[in-house]
């Protein structure tokens, strides 16, 4: 069922409801209405019978001729009964078998009766006279009221079964007019595609929910884009870096397998081609840590813990037996005498990780020293690593983050545009920031800020 079935069906249940239960309340007070002038009626009846057959003698002939004429004019089924206290009838216009002695009874006890049997509706009074005391009974059909009640009942019926017939018309209506702003928004979400995201939804002119919901979509819309052109790039990069080393290692052996070579000349093909091999495994192996990180797989594992200025002696100690020299340079500030203040949640392996690649990154562009630091302050831990190598261009600084970017003069030397996304990433998992400050030809300095 649509929504907009739903939404009219809900309303013509509510309609029904307000209208039945006004409907039904109008009924009952006209019901109880009916019969309460009907039983004052009644009550008339016995007095003028009272009046017309124990007071005759005591009032005037007008009053009697008055009685009488009025006791002419019969109801509907009308019986009266008048009944001394040994239960004899004085009076009757007709027999009626609901004029029992233990209606007279109850009529003695209580000096008022009044009920309804069937159609018939009854009266029972008590009367006290000089000749005796006596219960006056009077019954009859309101045939009258019972038809006005009919007839009530039909028009309530009809104008029920109308207003629910207008409010299931009036609320589709309602509901397509409610509804058309999503509708819109529907059929402009069906031309979105993965190749047009930059299409975006219409949002209502006034600021109500269908707007929150367009602006939430098209942000929505945004972040895939982003993502789509983030994966278009790493596929076109990672092609690439993956196929270098495998274009060169093919070459290598089909021009060492075009003829007879010497065991030398075989040794050093395979030689070249174990290298690129090694290359490939590396950018493989990058690529997977980075995917992993990247698809929010990656967590922090439960109890375990970084103990910093332990992580960055580590770090640089790898840093140095992979460079050629001993250029790294490691200062440390003011550390807090209590040693668990530098130890934090995480992962010892990818902090380590992310700390080489940043120290290898100095090491390699530029011939100078690099100077890596570890500075305390309450609540915050900052690493530095600064070198005074070929920089980065302003152009080029707010790339150097992504997957496979390289600035315009680092493509002479080694590397894959990996490291720097990698160590991004390990730092953000362990709430790190990462910021980094390059002037052209001067140097670079990087600054990882934790904190404790």
């Amino acid at each position: 069922m649509t929504i907009r079935n739903r939404l009219a069906l809900q309303f013509t249940l509510l309609v029904g409801l307000l209208l039945g239960g006004g409907l039904g309340t109008v009924y009952y007070l006209s019901w109880q209405n009916t019969h309460k002038l009907y039983e004052q009626r009644l009550q008339e009846r016995a007095y003028t019978a009272a009046t017309l057959f124990l007071e005759a003698d005591e009032q005037s002939p007008v009053s009697i001729e008055r009685a009488r004429t009025r006791f002419q004019r019969n109801l509907n089924a009308e019986v009266v009964g008048i009944y001394d206290d040994k239960n004899q009838a004085r009076f009757g216009t007709l027999p009626n078998a609901a004029f029992t002695p233990a209606l007279l009874a109850r009529v003695r006890r209580t000096r008022y009766v009044s009920r309804r049997h069937h159609e018939e509706q009854l009266v029972g009074i008590y009367y006290p006279d000089n000749q005796g005391n006596f219960c006056i009974l009077v019954a009859a059909v309101d045939r009258s009221g019972q038809q006005r009640l009919a007839h009530l009942r039909l028009v309530s019926g009809g104008v029920l079964l109308i207003g629910m017939i207008l409010s299931f018309v009036l609320g589709r209506w309602f509901a397509r007019t409610a509804l058309a702003p999503i509708s819109q928004l529907v059929h402009h979400a069906q031309r979105v595609g993965a190749s047009d995201l930059q299409l975006n939804l219409p949002a209502p002119p006034p600021p109500d929910e269908l707007g929150e919901l367009s602006a939430t979509l098209n942000l929505m819309l945004q972040r895939l884009k982003h993502s789509f052109e983030q994966q278009q790039s790493f596929i076109n990069n990672a092609s690439h870096e993956l196929r270098t080393p495998l274009t060169a290692m093919i070459g290598e052996l089909e021009i060492t397998l075009a003829r007879p070579r010497t065991a030398e000349v075989y040794s050093d093909a395979l030689r070249s081609a174990l290298a690129d091999a090694h290359k490939l495994k590396e950018i493989i192996s990058r690529l997977l840590q980075l995917a992993q990180l990247g698809s929010g797989e990656a967590r922090l594992p439960e109890g375990g813990t970084v103990r910093l200025d332990e992580v960055l002696f580590e770090a640089c100690e790898e840093a140095t037996l992979l460079q050629e020299g001993n250029r790294v340079r490691i200062t440390l500030g003011d550390l807090p005498e209590d040693a668990a203040l530098l130890t934090v949640p995480g992962d010892r392996h990818l902090f380590r990780l992310a700390l080489s690649n940043l120290i290898d990154n100095a090491c390699k562009f530029s011939e100078g020293p690099v100077l890596c630091s570890l500075a305390y302050m309450p609540g915050q831990v900052t690493f530095t690593i600064a070198d005074t190598g070929i920089g980065i261009a302003p152009a080029d600084l707010q790339h150097v983050r992504q997957t496979f970017f390289r600035a315009a003069n680092a493509h002479g030397f080694r590397g894959y545009g990996v490291g720097l996304a990698l160590a991004a990433n390990i730092f953000s998992l362990h709430g790190a920031t990462l910021e980094i400050e390059s002037e052209l030809h001067k140097g670079t300095t990087m600054r990882v800020v934790l904190a404790v």
